[in-house]
């Protein structure tokens, strides 16, 4: 497989003591059935043994780097500055990518040149990778998602010139700043939901804790002021309590239809069809 015939793809991974699953992470990545990808990794100091397990696979990676930095925005932006890739996605430490959501991606994004961003469907896993749930989401509409709705946020990929347009992350959100971003992106751009599971949300006691926040070298006053910033500009964008549950009973009942739709069926044959064709490439290479 000839990889000048595909766009690099940048993924990011920003890391601090997740060494229970980082090691699942990466590879989700690495195994990819996409053959031109640009695998970042940013540590923020970790003392856990992340970083033994980053240099078990250093040797496939593009960039890493192991220092202290203000939190998750932080490392995001920080990985993005060395990529080089057109398309752009990160991936949290705990999280997982389906071994074909590049490929998926990249399709999409470059059949569709009207899309700024793409993202998909999720699975819900515990800490041992058991699955919980599964996610289904109707088609994007703006009117929704700016009343609370939300899209998953590991199985989102952008135009590297769109990340760019809006300088990045907002440093001082932390557990918004994914949603922050696509506001700032359906302002300029047009995002497109493929009906397809691309990745794994882990769900787990230190999810979004405090760590969110980067507290390792904060004290506890910094923190509650990094917390109050978050909440104002979550009151700010989430708009009022009852909207948003119309807003979610609307969103659910358009999933149910869509599901059963015609037209996801075909959609979702196109997909596994390009899978396939993904899948038997990767072997012919291997055996090349």
């Amino acid at each position: 497989m000839n990889t000048k015939e595909y766009p690099l793809v940048t993924i990011v991974t920003p890391s601090f003591n997740q060494a229970d699953y980082l090691e699942r992470t990466m590879l989700s990545v690495l195994n990819q059935d996409y053959p031109n990808i640009e695998y970042i990794v940013i540590d923020g100091g970790s003392t856990d043994g992340s970083i033994d397990i980053i240099k078990k696979y250093e040797d496939r990676l593009s960039y890493w780097i192991s220092e202290p930095d203000t939190g998750q925005s932080n490392a995001i932006n920080k990985g993005f500055k060395n990529a080089t890739g057109e398309i752009f996605n990160w991936l949290n430490s705990d999280d997982l990518l389906m071994p074909s959501a590049t490929t998926i991606a990249v399709h999409y994004l470059t059949n569709h040149p009207e899309y700024g961003m793409v993202y998909g469907d999720r699975l819900i896993v515990d800490k041992n990778d058991h699955v919980l749930a599964s996610v289904e989401l109707p088609s994007f509409r703006r009117c929704f998602y700016r009343f609370g709705r939300f899209l998953p946020q590991e199985t989102s990929f952008f135009r590297r010139d769109l990340w760019r347009t809006v300088n990045g992350l907002d440093e001082d959100l932390h557990i918004s700043m994914d949603r922050d971003l696509w506001l700032k992106f359906m302002k300029i751009s047009k995002l497109h939901h493929i009906p397809f599971i691309l990745g794994s949300w882990r769900q787990h006691a230190d999810a979004k804790s405090l760590l969110a926040f980067g507290p390792q070298h904060a004290s506890g006053k910094e923190c509650q002021e990094k917390a109050k910033v978050e909440a104002t500009h979550l009151s700010r964008t989430y708009r009022s309590t009852a909207l948003r549950r119309v807003a979610n009973k609307i969103d659910k009942a358009r999933a149910v239809v869509e599901i059963y739709s015609k037209k996801r069926k075909r959609e979702r044959a196109a997909i596994y069809s390009l899978i396939t064709n993904a899948e038997e490439s990767k072997t012919n290479s291997t055996v090349l």
